[in-house]
């Protein structure tokens, strides 16, 4: 009676151990995944201050005034350089790209393509 008790303590005591182990486990585990998240969120934020420093600079407002609004300094000559309009895309709905390019006909396979004259 006596061993019986001591098996049954000696295996609530294992099990306890095990339980114990596994729950040290995943919450080493956890803490690894919160401190690779806090390393990151650092990292971002590192970048964001240094985008932050460099939006709030001379350089970056002068640049952005001459980009949008045309800002031109004294003795300075304004360009404006103009391209003409990109053709708009030939492709028809639901053709495909090679289709459009080879001017492949979608209509027959056996059909050879219609030569451009």
């Amino acid at each position: 009676m006596v061993l019986a008790i001591a098996l049954l303590l000696l295996g609530l005591f294992l099990y306890a151990m095990a339980q114990t182990a596994v729950q040290a486990h995943r919450v080493g585990q956890q803490e690894r995944e919160v401190f690779a998240e806090v390393e990151q969120l650092r990292r971002q934020r590192a970048e964001l201050q240094g985008l932050l420093t460099y939006l709030k600079s001379d350089e970056y407002i002068e640049g952005f005034a001459r980009q949008q609004f045309g800002y031109v300094k004294p003795g300075e000559t304004l360009v404006e350089v103009t391209a003409p309009a990109a053709p708009k895309e030939q492709r028809k709905p639901g053709e495909r790209w090679w289709e459009a390019a080879f001017d492949v006909s979608a209509a027959d396979p056996g059909t050879p393509a219609p030569s451009k004259p």
